[in-house]
């Protein structure tokens, strides 16, 4: 498929001038629109095309169309094609096209049955102790990266995206800040690095970004985006084959997103064990993971019941109704 000097492939339907605009136009306010919504949006484009859309228009029936549910499909899926086309609509509307629905009204919600793996505390020790045996027999630069990218999802929670956006000048090596800017929901935070960690990534700076500038990217200087998420799914792949990590027990990998959930759950396992107030402390985690709501921290209390009943049962203690409500999954497992 053909792609222009921006990297974006063709766009031929009714917006085959705005969705480019619009996506360059977020990028420049330092949003993460990657391939995924991309294809979503040429594929909003081609849709609407052949339902004889000719201008820029979005009716609620287009709408409806594209975010119906298709035979077999998941429920994620139909998620994905919903946030593409209502920011794409919102962009539509401030730039004062009618005629556009923008989904306010679509009151839809999905459950989903998926449950996150956890990693176990031996599955981690036996992860790093193969990232470092790779560091030691091969060529240092890619595996020296990517351990630091995993030094950074494992112990600061990172999301995906927010470690490979992250630029010199958003880690702060004296102090251990770590900004991360408009991530999920908009929301931008900051996260603190341990000590452990912190001696890591400054070895790391030595060693590869002594003469990068502070806009170039923490993780992979002078990579793509592209080659970068692929060069890290590559190296996970192996790095769970290399560390005897068993297969998910609906036969399926480990995903990188689970190394989010392995930390928040060691997050509450640690503050159980030091005694915490989970009432005031929840919060607390919540901003540190970026979420927007309560409920999304919430959602890891209930993660594997059987770990958890000396904190559901402290929870319960302190307000049994508190956490009884807004419990939408969002159908990929992502928070």
């Amino acid at each position: 498929m053909l792609k222009d000097n921006n990297g974006l492939p063709d766009f031929n339907g009714p917006f085959k001038e705005l969705i480019p605009e619009y996506i360059l136009y977020r990028r420049a306010q330092g949003y993460v629109i990657g391939d995924p919504i991309v294809y979503r949006l040429r594929e909003l484009d081609i849709y609407a095309g052949s339902q004889g859309v000719t201008g820029p228009v979005i009716t609620r029936r287009l709408y409806e169309g594209f975010t119906s549910c298709r035979p077999g499909e998941k429920p994620g899926n139909v998620q994905k094609r919903q946030s593409a086309v209502r920011g794409f609509a919102k962009y539509l509307v401030q730039r004062g096209y009618r005629d556009i629905y923008t989904g306010y009204d679509d009151m839809r919600r999905f459950k989903s049955d998926f449950i996150p793996y956890v990693f176990s505390m031996e599955e981690i020790a036996r992860m790093f102790h193969a990232l470092e045996t790779g560091c030691r027999k091969s060529v240092p630069d890619e595996n020296d990266m990517f351990r630091a990218a995993m030094l950074l999802y494992y112990c600061c929670g990172l999301r995906k995206s927010e470690a490979q956006s992250l630029k010199i000048r958003d880690v702060d090596l004296d102090s251990g800040k770590i900004t991360i800017w408009n991530s999920k929901n908009d929301v931008s935070r900051i996260v603190v690095a341990s000590e452990t960690l912190l001696t890591a990534l400054r070895d790391y700076a030595d060693r590869y970004l002594k003469t990068a500038s502070g806009d170039s990217f923490f993780l992979f200087p002078g990579y793509s985006r592209t080659k970068t998420e692929d060069l890290i799914y590559r190296e996970y792949r192996s790095l769970l084959a290399s560390a005897d990590i068993p297969v998910r027990p609906d036969g399926k990998r480990q995903r990188l997103h689970d190394l989010r959930h392995t930390f928040c759950v060691r997050a509450l396992e640690q503050m159980q064990d030091k005694g915490f107030d989970l009432y005031t402390s929840l919060p607390l985690l919540s901003k540190y993971l970026g979420h927007k709501h309560i409920t999304e921290t919430e959602y890891y209390l209930r993660l594997l019941d059987e770990h958890f009943d000396g904190i559901l049962s402290k929870c319960n203690s302190y307000s049994p109704d508190l956490y009884a409500c807004g419990r939408e999954e969002n159908g990929n497992g992502k928070r």
